[in-house]
């Protein structure tokens, strides 16, 4: 399945404006109007990186409900949480499309672009 990681970590950016203070391989999705989030972490990221992982819809929405789960915030068989899940786990899968495996990507105005190639 095509999903984003963290192109960038703390050691690399490609601007001063950029942060990652995602975990390494990390599943993104959108967090803010400008960023990504790590599904596991809940940390930001400004760039992703579109890969081929070898995980199930199964495995990426047990990611999602997980910390949910743990602080209360989720009770598994609520319809409204389930819509939200589904909602959410379908997010987490369509923001690779369009986008060929290795592509950087970043968040503009809450939808993925291609980061542009910085010039010299």
């Amino acid at each position: 399945m095509k999903l984003i990681v963290p192109a960038f970590d703390q050691h690399y950016r490609a601007s001063a404006t950029d942060y990652a203070w995602t975990g390494p391989g990390e599943i993104l999705t959108i967090g803010t109007d400008d960023a990504f989030v790590g599904i596991d972490s809940c940390r930001y990221t400004t760039h992703g990186r579109v890969t081929a992982l070898d995980v199930t819809r199964d495995e990426v929405t047990a990611k999602i409900i997980n910390p949910l789960t743990q602080d209360g915030f989720y009770v598994p068989g609520r319809e409204r949480q389930s819509t939200e899940t589904r909602r959410r786990t379908a997010e987490v899968f369509g923001l690779a499309r369009g986008f060929e495996v290795g592509a950087v990507i970043g968040v503009h105005r809450g939808r993925p672009r291609r980061h542009a190639a910085p010039t010299n």
